[in-house]
């Protein structure tokens, strides 16, 4: 660690947690270079961070019931650095074939995020003590148990019961484990962490809900984005033209990998309305209330109803209107 991390040592722990994003925001840029990220980058963690602040706002006077000052402002910080940093690392599997889909081992990313985090906050905590200051301008073992449940909490895995909540699909939904645990959790930053996460479609609307799809498309399938282009550029589908560049084998594997993704993201949409409600019980009364009415407005029947009418999933959907559909574009 060295002394020119900052300008001036930190006078409180909210200035400690800034010198910790920054060290954050170079390694997510890091990692998209490295690895051709389309949707965990640096838009998809200060979407997060935004949507996190938006919860925590919201309920803020409910948690001022058992929280101090003092602990909210804390807390907020905490929330802040781990909405940032929460897919600082992105672990994709190694024994999926090169002409397959990438995949993330679950948790994997998480785990190996919330050790890289941590120890760089105890390398700047062994070089911030030897300025004697204050010890509330540390990360205390506390916030440290925080930040790696936080993290953890937002760790996704694929529901095999999602086909049987309400869909028209049967295929598999993901879902945060965290959420439905019954133990207690360490901190309420953990389910704003989570809550935000996959939170895009209640918060911020069917637009970018769409939108964060198709880069989860475009980043698990990294050799379909310039497919796709060149679908267009080459006037594949122009009527009366004739094209030998893709066989129809082909074709049908592309569309077959289009439709699959975008019966998941209507799947997905039903998933986050039907599971609302189980997502927030963990929350005081009066916070749930905040969240249904004024945080979460957009899961609604009508919602889902439009996302049904706007994604491309019946099987005779022409691959012409699914690749327009993927368009980077859009994305």
């Amino acid at each position: 660690m060295k002394q020119n991390y900052w300008n001036q040592k930190p006078r409180s722990f909210a200035n400690t947690v800034e010198l910790v994003e920054r060290y954050v925001l170079r390694e997510i840029k890091q990692e998209i270079k490295q690895k051709g990220l389309r949707y965990h980058n640096l838009d998809h963690a200060l979407a997060v961070k935004r949507r996190a602040k938006t919860i925590f706002d919201a309920i803020k006077p409910v948690l001022a019931q058992d929280h101090s000052s003092k602990e909210l402002q804390r807390l907020e910080s905490l929330i802040d650095l781990c909405a940032l940093a929460h897919d600082m690392v992105q672990l994709f599997d190694s024994a999926i074939s090169a002409d397959q889909p990438r995949k993330h081992i679950a948790g994997a990313s998480e785990t190996e995020t919330a050790n890289k985090l941590l120890k760089y906050i105890h390398c700047l905590n062994q070089e911030l003590k030897t300025y004697n200051l204050d010890s509330a301008v540390l990360f205390n073992d506390y916030d440290q148990q925080i930040i790696r449940d936080a993290i953890a909490a937002t760790v996704c895995k694929s529901d095999p019961q999602a086909g049987k909540v309400s869909h028209t699909f049967s295929i598999h939904s993901i879902y945060q484990p965290y959420l439905y645990e019954s133990g207690a959790k360490i901190s309420v930053v953990g389910s704003i962490i989570a809550l935000a996460d996959l939170g895009t479609l209640g918060i911020d609307g069917i637009d970018k809900y769409i939108q964060d799809g198709i880069l989860v498309f475009l980043e698990n399938n990294p050799d379909y984005e310039q497919l796709i282009e060149k679908l267009i550029s080459d006037g594949y589908f122009q009527v009366g033209q004739e094209y030998d560049h893709y066989s129809f084998a082909a074709d049908s594997k592309i569309k077959a990998r289009l439709l699959t993704m975008t019966k998941f993201m209507i799947n997905f949409a039903h998933e986050r309305k039907a599971r609302f409600e189980l997502e927030i019980s963990g929350f005081a009364p009066l916070a749930q209330q905040i969240l249904r009415n004024q945080i979460f407005v957009h899961l609604s029947q009508e919602t889902i109803d439009k996302i049904e009418t706007i994604i491309p999933s019946q099987e005779n959907v022409s691959l012409e209107e699914l690749v327009n559909f993927f368009r980077v574009s859009k994305g």
